[in-house]
């Protein structure tokens, strides 16, 4: 079998920092194909909100992007109102869709009478950072070259330049303010994602402080230096690493591509040192990973806890039963919208 095909079925994920997927099984979801046709949406009503799908150039990848946009109850009823905003990103192998039509991000805003427009880009395989990695557009569109998985439709993911942190916290959120009722400053925002957008949305949190009042992660590899110990031992001493090696495994090995091979790239996107650099408060956190994650995330999220606690920041932690799959983030998001939605601004 190929070794690429081996990892796919658990592609909303990392691998470099937590290992290969446990043997028991795979994750309860598989790969998520981005051309399959989203199912219609239910009859609106006054109590509820609705999902529309928008597309926008971003100067950044050089390319459209399509997003995926969830606006209020009262939205369209209240033209003078303005409203925060949520950046929810999705994993690696899925695509701006993956929020409503496999975590049902909608029936959750609904049943927590979420007062936000919460936006769901396209983040193609970039782990939202501005990637060093160079891409040939054209190749790209012909056969797939420079892509994680040249096999997928490819049309959707080929871009410019691979600078989707710009996109993400400059052309997406200019745009977005631009054409919507937004609260246009930094407490009427918020990010969040789940896996490779888990780390996406707190690398960008992070990263951006003044654009951003709250981050959230869902399953994400945080700490990139962190190598042990596993399980993780709170009483034994941390293992993190003192150069970037070559990784054996796809996704490792893509990782690798994304953020290149020298230490201080990773140390630019690594949560622990972005949080030890902000001043106190400046950007609420909120982490959570299930005790049975096929890539043993848990350690490495336990160990960003430990790291968060013992500086005295401020963030809310769970770890409990769950798998890295849908099932698991089904149940969480509720809670990451209302711990966004508790840490940034109402409507005005």
């Amino acid at each position: 079998m190929n070794p690429v095909r081996t990892c796919l079925p658990a592609l909303l994920l990392f691998s470099l920092v937590a290992g290969c997927p446990r043997p028991a099984g795979a994750p309860a979801t598989g790969p998520v194909d981005p051309t399959a046709p989203t199912a219609p949406a239910p009859p609106r009503a006054e109590a509820t909100g609705h999902v529309i799908t928008e597309q926008f150039h971003s100067a950044a990848l050089g390319v459209d992007k399509r997003v995926v946009i969830y606006l209020p109850a009262g939205y369209d009823a209240r033209p003078a109102t303005r409203w925060p905003v949520y950046y929810y990103l999705h994993g690696l192998g899925g695509n701006e869709t993956n929020w409503v039509k496999h975590v049902q991000l909608d029936h959750a805003a609904d049943a927590l009478g979420l007062a936000a427009i919460v936006v769901m880009p396209d983040g193609d395989d970039g782990f939202y950072v501005d990637s060093p990695a160079k891409i040939d557009y054209d190749k790209c569109m012909a056969d797939g070259t420079g892509l994680f998985d040249p096999g997928k439709p490819h049309d959707s993911q080929c871009v410019r330049a691979r600078n989707y942190e710009t996109y993400i916290a400059k052309d997406l959120v200019g745009w977005v303010d631009a054409h919507y009722h937004t609260i246009a400053r930094r407490d009427g925002r918020a990010i969040a994602g789940l896996s490779m957008g888990g780390f996406g949305a707190m690398s960008i949190g992070l990263g951006h402080p003044d654009e951003f009042a709250a981050a959230a992660s869902h399953s994400g590899a945080l700490a990139l230096l962190y190598r042990g110990p596993r399980p993780f031992d709170p009483a034994k001493p941390v293992e993190l690493a003192t150069r970037i090696d070559a990784a054996g495994d796809p996704i490792g090995a893509w990782i690798r591509t994304v953020l290149g091979g020298e230490l201080a790239g990773w140390k630019a996107h690594d949560v622990v040192e972005l949080a030890t650099a902000l001043p106190p408060g400046k950007l609420a956190l909120y982490i959570d990973c299930g005790t049975e994650d096929d890539f043993h995330l848990e350690d490495n999220t336990q160990y960003v806890h430990a790291q968060l606690a013992a500086k005295h920041i401020d963030h809310e932690y769970f770890l409990g039963p769950g798998r890295h799959s849908f099932d698991f983030w089904v149940t969480r998001l509720p809670k990451s919208l209302a711990f966004l939605r508790d840490h940034t601004a109402r409507p005005e």
